[in-house]
């Protein structure tokens, strides 16, 4: 007879098969279908008053199953369709235009014999009239070609939230406090409830009919006891823990469907401690796997960016790793899935038992690897954040790289996209834009300058003229889509961000809820910026007319011009562990974020400046045309504070050098940074425990500067430790070196498979991965 952690790891295996072969996504539209159908019942179905109880109702009716294998109930398929561009391979830079339209997600149901084409014009069409459909036109309307050329981008941010699960595991629903103004949200959690009851039923009777099956009705009788008795009540054991999370999960997911990406679950390590007792090390890892296998969605695992992370310190810096810590290392090593992302906190004190602990993630080709997130320099940043010490361990990640307090914070993360490439082509070509001609900003004459010489002289100074420009452009529609989104209450949600203290929804959009709240900015082009600024220096100081020949070169996207353009690619680029353009990034950079960070959103909270581009550096290079460095028009930007590949000669470590003197307390909002690293690197490592420890003191604790008494220094980095050429192989011969169909590589804050990508974002993979082998 099979142990639990057998009985656990063969469904677990079963139901991944079923996950993996879901071509198909409906699930969605038949829930939206269903809540249409709901709404209508209500004269105001917008009214906050009102959702607990259409909430409720669309979890009473709504159809649910158990898939053969489950080790726990409960599903995301019904929130998520595939949608995300960046992870589908029909992707194509040049034709996407973001997700300004809510109601395009109806073009990614096929029609066919049970959803024809009327049945999903009509649920779209009822979207298309609800308030915050046309809220959100109004919004995109007032911007035009501001944000059709992407000077800036707005988007209503759903999801990005990490919920604090931690009171309703532990005491449950029932016995929860709730202030008397808060009873409308303490309503919407009967629908936790309500799925709980349903899904025991279901498991009751699935028994019957999987009876030939022992160990299928082994795993629903522990289903059926689980869900009977939680989330009401608090969780007794391990397995009961993962099942109210996931019910939970489910229920939240739902209520701010369709696609609320980026919901986190921060340190799993530490929500799941409590209830860890005296399960068997391997029957916990099958638990904690059974829980991933809940948050994929789809072949393709369409609900992207969900992270969880474990390690870390507390405000004393005492270390918080537990054995909790290694037992979800280890799901997440066995499971390899693309969903959810694994980050992993490190600071000074860190054992080296989870150094250790990750070496197979980093050196097994294929296999997903950890994003690092460093605690002691993340602990100044939170502070500058406003964040009291006691809250800082709760600190976790809300998408990739976004440092948010569980529970208590809600940054609406993703509101607004600044692209400062752009920002600097207007600039230069008198508010015009040189791809369609289009007057998008202030012209030279608006800046102050008599003369295009006259504001190149000036360049600088003309450049951050336009730029406070646009930044109240940008201002007004990002809070724009912040008022349009708090049209959709979600008060279930909200009861596990404080909502049940505060009474408050946390899209309220001038009274949010939470303790912690503010709106994000991502921020692209620093190095395009940087080293545009340090040509137009070199050019008016070093060639007789280079005003007007720079002018004439950028509007013909240097055709006839290439000498000039050669001159241009010569000169000093940040990257580099050169001075000049290093500093002005340094400046650049801290200059930007207090612009950003000086705006406000309706609730009179900052804008969080985050250097972080998710692939959106292909995108928004896209609608940029030719640019002092020399880049040509159309050309990605750099990888979030990374230069662009063609500009850093000197190879990694003069690229670190120059990363790390900028002033990464600036970054309040996140930033990205990528090292692909050549696995010829680490050659003197004999196995996979030296060639870790290679990179641990080589690399990540220099990088880091655990060595060293410093205020500054970086505190996230992601890896992708693989060559161009086995990469290249992999896509001439998937079935020869990823005969599963699956090989993980990172994209920013998120697992991916490189397989389904498409090519453009594939080439810029292997694109980014290190041409320098110098062993470590």
């Amino acid at each position: 007879m099979k142990n639990r952690a057998e009985l656990y790891a063969s469904g677990i295996d079963k139901l991944l098969k079923y996950k993996f072969a879901q071509k198909r996504m409906t699930g969605w539209f038949e829930y939206q279908e269903l809540k249409m159908e709901v709404r209508r019942k209500f004269a105001n179905p917008d009214a906050p008053e009102h959702q607990p109880a259409i909430l409720c109702e669309c979890i009473r009716r709504m159809k649910l199953s158990i898939p053969a294998g489950s080790v726990i109930a409960g599903t995301q398929d019904d929130a998520f369709s595939p949608s995300y561009a960046l992870i589908n391979p029909a992707f194509q830079v040049e034709t996407f235009a973001g997700y300004c339209d809510p109601v395009a997600i109806y073009d990614d149901l096929e029609p066919d014999a049970e959803f024809p084409r009327e049945r999903v014009e009509k649920v779209r069409r009822y979207y298309r009239e609800t308030p915050f459909v046309k809220a959100l036109e109004q919004v995109y309307a007032r911007t035009g070609k501001l944000t059709q050329e992407v000077a800036f981008f707005v988007e209503p941010v759903t999801g990005h939230t990490i919920p604090d699960l931690r009171p309703i595991l532990a005491h449950g629903i029932e016995t929860l406090p709730f202030a008397p103004e808060a009873k409308g949200i303490r309503a919407s959690l009967e629908a936790a409830e309500i799925l709980a009851g349903r899904y025991a039923e279901l498991a009751e009777k699935l028994q019957q009919e999987r009876a030939a099956d022992p160990d299928e009705v082994l795993r629903l009788k522990g289903i059926a006891a689980a869900c009977s008795h939680v989330p009401a009540q608090g969780a007794r054991n391990l397995h009961e823990a993962i099942q109210s999370a996931a019910l939970l999960w489910q229920v939240m997911t739902l209520e701010q469907a369709p696609n609320p990406y980026a919901f986190s679950v921060g340190n799993l390590d530490r929500i799941l401690a409590p209830y860890l007792k005296d399960t068997p090390a391997d029957e916990a890892v099958q638990l904690v796997r059974s829980f991933l296998a809940f948050l994929m969605v789809g072949e393709r695992c369409w609900a992207i960016s969900q992270n969880i992370m474990v390690g870390g310190r507390d405000e004393k810096g005492n270390d918080l790793t537990s054995a909790m810590s290694y037992h979800v290392l280890e799901a997440f090593r066995i499971s390899n899935n693309p969903q959810p992302a694994l980050s992993v906190k490190l600071h000074r004190g860190t054992p080296e038992q989870l150094y250790q602990a990750m070496g197979n993630f980093f050196f097994t080709p294929g296999h997903s690897t950890p994003s690092l997130f460093n605690d002691d320099m993340m602990f100044r940043i939170l502070e500058r954040k406003g964040i009291a010490p006691a809250d800082m361990p709760d600190y976790s990640i809300a998408g990739c790289q976004e440092p948010l307090i569980m529970g208590k914070e809600s940054a609406n993360t993703t509101n607004s996209w600044l692209n400062l490439a752009k920002v600097l082509e207007l600039t230069l070509n008198d508010g015009c834009s040189l791809l369609s001609g289009a007057k998008l900003a202030r012209n030279t004459q608006e800046l102050g300058y008599a003369s295009h010489e006259a504001l190149l002289a000036d360049l600088e100074t003309a450049f951050f003229r336009q730029l406070e420009w646009i930044l109240k452009q940008m201002e007004q529609a990002a809070n724009g889509c912040t008022e349009a989104i708090a049209l959709q209450a979600v008060p279930f949600t909200s009861a596990l961000m404080e909502g049940l203290k505060s009474g408050y929804d946390m899209r309220d959009a001038h009274h949010p809820g939470v303790t912690y709240h503010a709106s994000g900015c991502l921020i692209h082009g620093l190095s395009v910026v940087t080293d545009s600024l340090v040509a137009v220096r070199h050019g008016l100081a070093e060639r007789a007319g280079f005003a007007q020949e720079l002018l004439e070169a950028l509007r013909k996207n240097f055709s006839g011009a290439e000498s000039f353009r050669a001159y241009l690619q010569g000169l000093p680029k940040y990257g580099n562990d050169d001075s000049e353009p290093d500093e002005l990034a340094v400046q650049l950079a801290h200059r930007v974020s207090d612009l950003v960070h000086a705006l406000r959103n309706p609730a009179v909270s900052p804008f969080l400046p985050d250097f972080s581009t998710p692939s959106t550096h292909l995108l928004y290079g896209y609608h940029v045309g030719a640019t002092p460095d020399g880049r040509p028009a159309r050309e990605m930007l750099g990888y979030g504070i990374d230069p662009r590949r063609e500009s850093a000669h000197s190879g990694r470590i003069d690229q670190l050098l120059s990363e790390r003197k900028i002033n990464f307390g600036d970054f309040l909002g996140g930033y990205a940074s990528h090292l692909g690293i050549s696995p010829e690197v680490f050659r003197n490592g004999r196995d996979i425990p030296e060639k870790m420890k290679i990179f641990t003191e080589k690399i990540i604790k220099p990088l880091f500067r655990f060595h060293d008494e410093v205020e500054n220094s970086p505190y996230y980095v992601y890896f992708n430790i693989d060559s161009k050429r086995n990469l290249r192989k992999v896509l001439a011969e998937p079935e020869k070196y990823a005969p599963n169909g699956v090989y993980i590589m990172r994209i920013h804050g998120t697992f991916v498979n490189f397989l389904d990508l498409s090519p453009a974002i594939q080439n810029d993979i292997i694109a980014r991965l290190d041409a320098d082998e110098t062993v470590a």
